[in-house]
């Protein structure tokens, strides 16, 4: 009985140091994986070009607005080079990217459009 008393209580303490690790660190993996970050949209524009990471891959390192209208920085690749002056709508968990699309600027909310 003792044993299993022991073993529920390093469970549950292995499971707080977890939740609360994913939490505090701040890094692609953790936020993909927490289910207490949610889903926000980023709106940026496409003012650089990308970095070649290899023969397919570009790296874009964008400030963008966050549908709470906080400015925010993200990283992402692409398949191919961005035409420069588009906006994409990207679909962020903290700093984890899990997807982007191209959008046009009516389809920004106004708030966020102005800080653009």
């Amino acid at each position: 009985m003792k044993a299993v008393k022991i073993a529920i209580g390093t469970l549950i303490v292995a499971v707080i140091l977890i939740l609360s690790m994913s939490l505090l660190v701040k890094n692609e993996l953790a936020d993909m994986l927490n289910p207490f970050i949610s889903h926000k949209d980023v709106f940026v524009r496409i003012d650089q070009i990308g970095e070649r990471i290899d023969s397919k891959t570009y790296e874009y390192i964008l400030e963008g607005i966050n549908e709470d209208g906080k400015k925010v920085q993200i990283a992402f690749t692409a398949s191919k080079h961005l035409r420069e002056g588009a906006y994409l709508k990207v679909d962020t968990k903290r700093t984890y990217v899990k997807s982007w699309e191209e959008v046009q600027q009516k389809e920004i909310p106004s708030a966020v459009r102005d800080k653009l």
